[in-house]
């Protein structure tokens, strides 16, 4: 069976972080190398029609961060969800160049694991790190973004070729998935069929056990807001949620079908 492949986040930076890092930078951190929470958004991944060519052209699995990223309680753009990560800023060039990122990256995946395995929580899946210099003289900003992702073993792979939405679920069932996540965005949910009417119930992801209590294996559905524009390939935050799944429901989690 063919290896499930994800793709990468691709960083998308507002010049709004640079003014408020500027800001933040002058007033508050100052020569401080402390983290500062940042918050950063994506949304469903799509695709625009070359006017020439006729063919579509993907526009990248994006995850965009502004200035409001550092107020945590900013409002979200429409069908966009939240990913909580860190910045760090150092205060020489020499410094940035020479940070230890793999010992960064591994603190922050160490925290992803943690609230998986401790705090059964799944706001943490798409944890990243930032780090930063602002060179405030010359306007300069120089930066690099890393989102850690935990390895299966073994690898996951596809039990059958991807499908479309509307092969396993009725027109009213996708109406209702769609009409429930406008409402309340949420970057993992869990679907069943609906106990009452033709439509779905979702719930979050921590609920898996009473959710799906009495529902029958193949009437799980696992689902994600999936930033990549390719239906073969899903978005970076599959991964971190299977390892979820797999973490804290191993014997359930054999076989999961995705949307």
């Amino acid at each position: 069976m063919p290896v499930v492949h994800f793709v990468p986040f691709s960083s998308l930076v507002q010049p709004t972080l640079w003014h408020e890092l500027t800001r933040l930078k002058l007033e508050v951190l100052r020569l401080s190398d402390e983290t500062v929470p940042l918050t950063a958004t994506y949304s469903a991944g799509r695709t625009i029609k070359d006017r020439n060519t006729g063919q579509e052209v993907a526009l990248g699995c994006m995850i965009t961060a502004g200035g409001d990223g550092f107020d945590k309680d900013h409002a979200l753009p429409p069908q966009a969800v939240a990913a909580y990560g860190v910045l760090k800023n150092y205060n020489t060039i020499d410094e940035f160049k020479n940070a230890d990122k793999k010992a960064l990256l591994n603190q922050v995946a160490d925290e992803i694991w943690e609230s998986i395995t401790t705090k059964r929580d799944t706001s943490a899946l798409t944890r990243f790190l930032v780090i930063t210099y602002a060179d405030l003289k010359k306007y300069k900003y120089y930066y690099w973004f890393a989102f850690p992702a935990l390895v299966a073993q073994p690898l996951w792979e596809i039990a059958d070729e991807w499908k479309l939405a509307s092969e396993a679920f009725s027109e009213a069932q996708l109406s209702s998935i769609h009409d429930q996540f406008n409402a309340q965005p949420r970057a993992f949910f869990l679907v069943r069929p609906a106990q009452t009417g033709t439509g779905v119930d979702l719930a979050p992801v921590e609920d898996y056990t009473s959710f799906f209590a009495n529902i029958s294996p193949e009437a799980r559905t696992v689902a994600f807001l999936d930033p990549s524009p390719d239906a073969q390939v899903p978005g970076w935050p599959l991964r971190n949620l299977l390892a979820y799944l797999r973490a804290v429901h191993p014997s359930e989690t054999d076989t999961i079908r995705v949307i």
